[in-house]
């Protein structure tokens, strides 16, 4: 029997949509581990622990406790992982750091709605010599990592995700961070002027999104090209044009096709798997305490990439409402 004391502790503040597919994903983990959830909302709370309790049983994951508050929070963790909205999560974060020790966080995206946020957040870091990673899975996914390896040495890569109602704004973040995976870049000229001129609903109350054409360049000519049509119905797709080969992505059908470049004969087809957070939670946590490192993107690179969106959203929001925003209200 592993001494409980050395056991790692693992937590998950906020335990929505997202936090309680965290949640699912530990009880797939190699290790042994004890499990915090910290959830205000009792709802969330019961609907994560019957998720949890609907996976098969892991003797590893030596106990599962509940707590409503951070304040509930007692003991010393190993990781966390804050997943609650992006509005909220420098306060939990300044919360969670004054009240326990941590080693490690992963945070979800959007990860803060302002720079100053997540540079007060990136310099309390520092202070608690605590690491942290941003939640862009897309670099874990094996296809993605091994058209990484592929694209290696090529230039002028252009990357066009169209799709309707896929929510941009939300999900921007995770595109510039694919194009700065396969790249190596991340700093980016972004161009909003064809976006809609339209603030949009969010499916989360409180928060909005954008449509239209949103694009970005590297200086080495890399091209990442956002399109979300509000007003079709076009399947998601995300296609990529190299020197020498040109993939299709249809995400929904679960198919990508290979092409040649400058001919029509597909000399490809294989399928295409983005694994569910539920199949990644256990890997990221494992690899992090195993390792001391991960495969998800580090907080100062992706401080990079937010600071652009960030930036490049407000002042399209301050073209249509004429009022100025410090703070992107995206999540």
């Amino acid at each position: 029997m592993t001494d409980n004391i050395s056991i790692p502790h693992i937590a998950i503040i906020g335990a929505g949509q997202l936090g309680s597919r965290h949640l699912q994903g530990l009880t797939k983990i190699n290790r042994a581990i004890k499990i915090t959830i910290v959830e205000p909302n009792s709802d969330a709370r019961m609907v994560a622990k019957k998720r949890y309790d609907k996976m098969p049983v892991n003797q590893l994951v030596g106990s599962v406790n509940y707590l409503g508050t951070l304040k509930d929070l007692k003991q010393n963790l190993d990781l966390a992982i804050i997943s609650t909205n992006a509005d909220i999560r420098r306060k939990v974060i300044e919360s969670l750091l004054n009240n326990v020790n941590v080693k490690y966080l992963i945070l979800e995206k959007v990860a803060f709605q302002s720079i100053q946020d997540f540079e007060f957040v990136i310099d309390l870091l520092e202070k608690k010599n605590v690491k942290a990673w941003v939640n862009c899975p897309r670099r874990m996914a094996p296809f993605f990592r091994d058209l990484q390896n592929n694209l290696k040495n090529q230039r002028k890569l252009v990357m066009h995700v169209e799709g309707s109602n896929w929510g941009l704004a939300s999900n921007a973040i995770h595109m510039l961070d694919l194009m700065a995976f396969f790249t190596g870049r991340t700093k980016f000229t972004i161009v909003t002027k064809e976006l809609d001129l339209k603030i949009y609903e969010s499916k989360r109350a409180g928060f909005i999104e954008l449509g239209g054409k949103f694009k970005a360049t590297t200086q080495d000519g890399d091209t990442l090209i956002l399109i979300d049509n509000k007003n079709g119905h076009f399947p998601f797709k995300i296609c990529i044009e190299s020197a020498s080969f040109n993939i299709d992505i249809f995400q929904q059908s679960g198919l990508a096709k290979i092409v040649k470049n400058g001919t029509n004969k597909t000399i490809e087809q294989k399928p295409f798997y983005l694994p569910f957070q539920s199949e990644l939670t256990n890997l990221q946590v494992q690899q992090i305490l195993d390792l001391d490192k991960s495969e998800l993107t580090p907080i100062g690179e992706s401080f990079i990439l937010h600071n652009q969106m960030i930036s490049s959203f407000n002042k399209h929001l301050k073209l249509i409402t004429q009022k100025d925003y410090s703070s992107c209200p995206i999540t």
